[in-house]
């Protein structure tokens, strides 16, 4: 018996692990708040230590830059606005459906921690947790963008021990291992004709782990001067998992089958600089590339065979063409010592996405955006302080155009208008844990 793929006979059962960026405030589905320090200046010179302890998410190097034994605490309230404005369709009747149109406003919240423990004059040991990656979305529940995505959840938990060296007075090195858990959860509706009636929901879930690494390099050429540069490396995930719908040919027939969807995570390079202008005013500067490039495509395999739909493991159930290009983020910012206590901040940068009116979906209401940021770090006591920062993105606007035979593998076609932006509200807590030996000296 031949089995044919599923655009056939499934159509939209299976829909994409890794997509979107409703509430994912960098590239497609990345994150870049990973710190409330380096927030405040829109993360120009993070890694050669603009972000403090948080710093080392981007460059370990930079943990010898933090004395003693310190911890970190970034809480960041993530608030989106992302709508899709329906245009056209030929899914027969989509245009009646109760809901045109679909907003993808989900607010979430993001917390990042730090740890670092000086050994001696020249070696550190850190570790952080972090969340590189993640996507909260939810379109309107018969929306005519339903048959392509309803909802889309994306986790990632990345703990990364670290070791940095001192060289010498001007370079420091340092690497990491990268060990991420990923989890997704995707939902779609099935095609149901006539419109009017309540379309059932199809599932897709799974979960994997990855392994990558993290290294750079800070130096300090002239006094007053700060560059870093930092590499996270790419992380692969094989995703497994399940996959629970309802075929919708002839009539809807429940069904579950077990699938696997490998994906490759994109490595990141990161250069910055800090650059004190006055005693108190420091310049502030950063680009970041992010290797997006490498996610071209995604396939959806079954590694079981299926009930009751007879599909035999190894079948390829959906492939899709993602067309990633690269991303990039340019960032500018200072910070002014207002006092010994009170440091305040301020930045912008423009981003790069690597998503584009050629392959942005339902899913994936990304576009190119410039961050404007603001922020503050207050010393409460010797030992504890305090970081606020807030930021407000503007996205470009865009369009939906996806294909008939496209991805969910739906032979027909959807068109759409997107419009976004969004704010970030971030708050972190420094702690030194043990008693200073003597005064710290500071590199300028």
């Amino acid at each position: 018996m031949k089995f044919i793929p599923l655009r056939s006979i499934l159509l939209s059962s299976v829909c994409v692990f890794a997509m979107g960026a409703g509430s994912a405030f960098a590239g497609a589905f990345g994150l870049h708040e990973q710190s409330a320090e380096a927030l405040g200046a829109a993360f120009a010179g993070v890694s050669a230590g603009a972000g403090g302890l948080s710093s080392m998410f981007w460059n370990p190097a930079t943990l010898t830059q933090s004395p003693g034994i310190q911890t970190s605490t970034t809480l960041s309230a993530i608030v989106p606005y992302a709508s899709d404005t329906y245009i056209a369709s030929t899914l027969p009747g989509n245009g009646a459906r109760p809901s045109p149109g679909a907003v993808l406003n989900t607010p979430v919240a993001l917390p990042a921690s730090y740890a670092s423990y000086q050994v001696n004059d020249q070696l550190w040991a850190g570790i952080s947790v972090n969340t590189p990656f993640g996507l909260s979305t939810k379109n309107a529940y018969g929306s005519a963008a339903g048959p392509w995505g309803l909802t889309t959840t994306i986790f990632t938990a990345d703990i990364t021990p670290e070791l940095a060296y001192k060289i010498n007075n001007w370079i420091s090195v340092g690497v990491g291992l990268q060990i991420m858990y990923m989890e997704a959860r995707e939902t779609s509706a099935a095609v149901v004709v006539p419109a009017s009636a309540t379309p059932p929901v199809n599932v897709l879930k799974g979960n994997s782990w990855g392994v990558g690494f993290t290294a750079g390099v800070t130096l300090t050429p002239i006094e007053g001067t700060e560059i870093g540069l930092g590499y996270r490396s790419q992380v692969r995930q094989g995703l497994k998992g399940t996959v629970a719908g309802n075929t919708p040919f002839p009539g809807l027939i429940p069904f579950t089958a077990q699938v696997s969807a490998p994906i490759t995570l994109p490595d990141t390079v990161n250069l910055g600089l800090r650059q004190r202008i006055t005693p108190q005013f420091t310049l502030l500067a950063g680009i970041e590339w992010t290797n997006w490039s490498r996610v071209q495509s995604l396939s959806v395999t079954s590694t079981a065979v299926a009930t009751p739909v007879p599909l035999p493991a190894g079948t390829l159930l959906y492939f899709q063409n993602l067309a990633y290009r690269d991303g990039w983020m340019y960032s500018l910012g200072g910070e002014y010592k207002w006092d010994q206590n009170l440091t305040l901040r301020a930045g912008a940068a423009y981003e790069v996405s690597p998503i584009t009116n050629t392959n942005r979906d339902v899913r994936l209401l990304d576009s190119d955006r410039i961050w404007l940021s603001l922020g503050a770090s207050y010393k409460v006591s010797s030992k504890l302080k305090l970081d606020v920062s807030y930021a407000h993105i503007f996205y470009a606007s865009g369009t939906i155009a996806i294909p008939a035979a496209a991805a969910p593998g739906l032979p027909f076609s959807y068109n759409g208008s997107i419009s976004a932006h969004g704010d970030v509200i971030s708050v972190g807590l420094t702690y030194r844990w043990d008693e200073p030996k003597g005064a710290v000296v500071a590199k300028y």
